[in-house]
């Protein structure tokens, strides 16, 4: 890990501390302790594998000899869960055994938490599917389902005590504000100049995006909506702390050029749709030669945007007549010729969406 702890204090007089932890190889993320005068709580735990659980704990010591927070296990008043991706929430089972504070997440992730074998299960049959379509060769879909499962078996389904939505998305100081996309459940945390972001906004990546129809309130189209209600939040923040990549300041400016990144892949797959194509052939095009987790993150994110322009008509399935007949195969997709697709910008008034739409 090369990210040192830190350590921030609100106008309000709220103390927040950043927890850098190894995720997985070559994957650093941050848990936060949230400091007020009536709770403590823990944001995120970490994915539980590697040392992850050791870095946490060691966190947490640190709070105690370096910033002098008689703060430990016994003391936290809650464990809040950004949204349920493994790397946020795979340190739970070591959390729960060294805490009874209550563990909260938004009621569209809780499933994740409280049914994960089932959800396992399910997302796994969904991927299969997407992959023998996506045009992979057998061995190929075999070797990513391995890697999809590779760590997700260290879990195992737990209770949650609260909702966020149940709570009224608010507790105490803390602002729950939900931002479907990346994952059903994402919520952004708001606490007075500061933003907890999870991974729907980021310094200095894009969020990953994955198609809808592997899990229902993800996707583009999704993500795009949440995106254009994070930006008005720009006025109220002065600070965004993400569960990946440096703390940043420029929320408007970092949604803008989100949105931009995201138009111009949009107008990149229609450039490569002139003929029909494969979800493998346009992640390829788009991303290049990717090996392991990355190819399957490729081909997700890719498959996402082919969602997206399928769903409003851009893109069209040249030899759906075999499709309907087969029930197998590679699917193609190819651009509908004289669909101009107009992508409105992330603005925050309906004048602005007028001022600032962008031809693909």
């Amino acid at each position: 890990m090369n990210s040192p702890m830190q350590a921030f204090v609100t106008q309000a007089g709220a103390r927040i501390y950043r927890i850098p932890l190894e995720l997985f190889p070559q994957l650093e993320g941050f848990a936060h302790v949230v400091v007020t005068e009536h709770l403590i709580a823990l944001v995120d735990v970490g994915s539980g594998f590697g040392d992850s659980n050791e870095q946490l704990e060691a966190g947490l010591a640190s709070l105690r000899s370096q910033y002098g927070e008689a703060i430990d296990w016994s003391n936290l008043t809650h464990i809040l869960i950004t949204h349920a991706h493994i790397d946020h929430f795979g340190g739970l089972p070591y959390v729960r055994e060294r805490t009874a504070a209550p563990i909260g997440i938004h009621e569209l992730d809780r499933r994740v938490l409280t049914g994960y074998e089932e959800r396992l299960a399910t997302v796994a049959g969904r991927l299969t599917r997407f992959l023998a379509e996506a045009g992979l060769e057998p061995e190929e879909q075999t070797d990513l389902m391995d890697l999809y499962h590779l760590g997700k078996q260290l879990f195992a389904s737990m209770p949650v005590e609260f909702t966020f939505e149940a709570a009224g998305m608010d507790l105490g100081p803390l602002e729950f504000v939900h931002v479907p996309g990346h994952s059903p459940g994402q919520v952004l945390i708001l606490l007075d100049e500061l933003m907890f972001s999870g991974d729907h906004i980021l310094g200095q990546i894009s969020p990953h995006v994955a198609p809808e129809r592997l899990s229902l309130n993800t996707g583009l189209g999704h993500y795009l909506d949440s995106l254009k209600r994070t930006r008005p939040l720009a006025d109220r923040t002065r600070l965004v702390l993400g569960g990946h990549n440096p703390p940043f300041t420029d929320l408007a400016g970092r949604v803008d050029e989100i949105w931009e990144l995201y138009r111009g892949r949009l107008a990149r797959v229609l450039e490569i749709t002139g003929s029909a194509r494969s979800v493998a052939e346009i992640a390829h095009e788009l991303f290049g030669q990717t090996g392991g987790y990355h190819r399957l993150l490729a081909l997700e994110e890719a498959g996402a945007y082919v969602e997206y322009l399928h769903q409003r008509g851009y893109l069209a399935i040249p030899d759906f007549e075999r499709l309907e007949r087969e029930q197998t195969g590679t699917v193609r997709y190819q651009r509908v010729e004289g669909e101009a697709y107009r992508m409105p910008g992330p603005a925050s008034t309906a004048a602005e969406i007028g001022e600032r739409h962008l031809r693909i």
